[in-house]
Order: structure tokens, then C-alpha cells, then sequence
């Protein structure tokens, strides 16, 4: 689990830097031409819609799976208490100092000073920089809410039930995808009060109450081999099919309505991600089960870090974006080198943080 956490928190920062260098996104800086489609966009941006699909909603998985054992050895109150300062206090830096200074040197150092920026946009609360760290506010609000239900109802998530069965899945996905149809009618994906992008949230809240029922029914280790192997193919059959069908929907010419509203991109938009999510992080699971269920010191030494990395990334990848600003080079190439010595400076920086008394108790 520590390792596949520590290999998603990678992910997250060349997820990010995809969308510098071309893919379709929102992001802090970007370093490339995004006024025509480029064979290095169009691949990128396939990469990042996988991503998507999956990664954030495993992390809300991982994240509700260690809550009930947590929960159970310390009570409400010290449990709470632990989740207030561990998401809390990293989400007020990151909203009030590494968000800000972030964005005032990507898009304004030459335009207005840091003071300045400060008092026109952060202490007047003109802007809230949750960037990333939106993750860190949504779960703590989840946190609350499984206190909450387990207060009101004296109850444990029930426990007895075994591994859902391919209908069951093939159901769930259809089900998650047409709610995200219907909620991004509202909210378009990528929109959301308060940094939370409340298209996506159908399958961050189903995956954080599996993550709880998988814990009490002990899924991981139940997961059938031939569930596996089925959802494999689905999610290869099905990745090509969102690309493919965003042509025939005319993405070439200009065309992209897949963020929300009634029509046939956004539909296929919400229903393709379930699939390929499940496919992917069922896959994830027997891997790491089986080829990568030892830690080392480096693995151990990287899963320890992975948290301040997620939360530092941000300007981490900005600083070596601008770095490379102004070289000639091919974004693809831009990419892979920045992406690298973003993962690596992450960590680099990540270990100094950690060197700051109390910072471990935090990050």
C-alpha cells in the first residue's frame, strides 16, 4: 500500500507537468502552444485523461482504507484532533503561502511585487489557492463525515460482504458514469466551489466508501484473478474508445464539449472513466500485490516523504518549467526532462522540510 501510494504521488507531479507542456488541463504555468492540436498534445492529453480516471479517486480509496483501524485505536476525539493537524495545517500553507508565491511567480513577478499580490488578492480573500491541495480539504471533510456517521449510528461499515461480482462492478460503473453525467450538467468538470471539482466527486466519494467496506471485508485480499483479467480487457478495449470518439464528435475541428452539458462528448466523457478506473486500479492491485510487496530503505525512505511531496509539487514543477522556459527544445522532450527532475527535487526538498522540528508529526 506505502508503495502505491509513493507511485501515485509520481504520477501526480508528471500528471501536472503533462499539462505544462501541452495536455488539456488547468495548471499554474504553461510552456507550450496550446492554440492547435500537436501529436505531442493529443498524447499527452490522452495520458492525462487516463490519469484522471483513476488516480485521485485510489487516492480517496487509500486514504478511507487506514480510517476505520485509525478510527477504532483512537476514538473520535484523537482521531479528529490527528486529522486537523495532518490535512489541516499542511492545506492552510499550502492555501496561504506555496499556492500564492507559486501563482505571483509563475504568472505576475514582473507585474506586481509579492506584497502587493498579498494584499490585493490573499488577505482579501479575492482568491482561495487550493490548487492541489484541494485533495487535503475534501478529505478532511470526509474525515468528519465518517465521524459523524460513526457517533450517530454506533455502527462499524458493515463487514460480511465479499468482493462485488462483475455485475455488481459493470453496474457501479454505469451507475458512477451517469451520475457524473448528470452532476457535470451543473458542474462542468474542472468546476467547483472552493477548488473542489464537483464532476469528478461521484467517483472519489464511491472509491472512499469502498476503501471503508474493504477494510472490514478484507477485499484486497479476496480480489479473484479472473475479475482482474476481465477488467483488463475492458479498460484496454475501452481507452481508445474516448480519443476515437471525440474525432468522429469533431475534436479536430475545435470541438470539445465533453466538460459538462447534454451532449454526446460528455456523455461518453463520464461513462468511458468509470470503466477504465476500475480496470486500472484493480490491475494495480494484484500488480502490487504481487511484484512489488517489499520495502527497502530507498522504497521506505520514499513512501515516508511521499505526503510532503504531493503537497510541495506544485512549485517544485513551476520552478523547473520556467527553468526551461526559454530552450528551443521539443515539449516532449521538455517534458521528460522536467518531469524527472521535478519528481526528484520533490523528494530532495521534501527530506530537507522534514528536517524542521515538528515537521514530521505534520507531513
Amino acid at each position: 500500500m506505502d508503495n502505491l501510494r509513493t507511485a501515485l504521488t509520481i504520477l501526480v507531479v508528471i500528471f501536472h507537468t503533462s499539462i505544462a507542456y501541452g495536455a488539456s488541463g488547468s495548471w499554474i504555468l504553461i510552456d507550450a502552444d496550446t492554440s492547435e492540436l500537436t501529436v505531442t498534445s493529443i498524447l499527452l492529453t490522452i495520458f492525462t485523461a487516463i490519469c484522471q480516471a483513476f488516480f485521485m479517486g485510489l487516492f480517496f480509496f487509500l486514504s478511507a482504507y487506514f480510517i476505520p483501524s485509525s478510527y477504532d485505536r483512537k476514538g473520535a476525539g484523537r482521531f479528529i484532533r490527528e486529522r486537523l493537524i495532518r490535512l489541516g495545517i499542511p492545506l492552510v500553507v499550502y492555501c496561504f503561502l506555496i499556492g500564492p508565491v507559486t501563482v505571483w511567480f509563475a504568472q505576475l513577478r514582473g507585474q506586481i511585487t509579492l506584497s502587493g499580490f498579498y494584499r490585493t488578492e490573499v488577505w482579501s480573500f479575492r482568491q482561495i489557492f487550493f490548487g492541489p491541495a484541494w485533495f487535503l480539504e475534501a478529505s478532511l471533510y470526509f474525515a468528519i463525515l465518517y465521524v459523524l456517521f460513526r457517533l450517530l449510528t454506533r455502527k462499524k461499515v458493515a463487514d460480511g460482504r465479499t468482493f462485488p461480482s462483475n455485475r455488481s462492478l459493470i453496474l457501479t460503473a454505469l451507475g458512477t458514469g451517469l451520475t457524473a453525467f448528470a452532476v457535470r450538467l451543473v458542474y462542468p468538470a474542472g468546476e467547483g466551489p472552493l477548488g473542489l471539482q464537483f464532476g469528478y466527486f461521484p467517483s472519489y466519494i464511491l472509491l472512499f466508501i469502498a476503501g471503508l467496506f474493504a477494510y472490514r471485508n478484507n477485499w484486497l485480499h479476496q480480489i479473484p484473478l479472473r475479475t482482474v483479467k476481465m477488467w483488463a480487457w475492458i479498460t484496454v478495449c475501452a481507452i481508445p474508445i474516448l480519443p476515437v470518439g471525440f474525432v468522429l464528435t469533431g475534436a479536430l475541428d475545435g470541438n470539445f464539449t465533453f466538460a459538462g452539458g447534454l451532449n454526446v462528448q460528455a456523455l461518453l466523457y463520464a461513462l468511458w472513466e468509470p470503466f477504465v478506473c476500475f480496470g486500472i486500479i484493480l490491475m494495480l492491485f494484484r500488480y502490487f500485490q504481487s511484484r512489488v510487496n517489499t520495502a527497502g530503505p530507498i522504497r521506505k525512505w520514499m513512501s515516508a516523504h511521499a505526503y510532503t511531496v504531493y503537497v510541495i509539487h506544485p512549485a517544485v514543477v513551476v520552478l523547473w518549467t520556467t527553468a526551461f522556459h526559454g530552450l528551443a527544445w521539443p515539449a516532449v522532450i521538455k517534458w521528460v526532462v522536467v518531469s524527472t527532475l521535478s519528481v526528484i527535487f520533490c523528494f530532495l526538498g521534501s527530506a530537507v522540510l522534514r528536517f524542521i522540528p515538528g515537521a514530521k508529526r505534520i507531513v
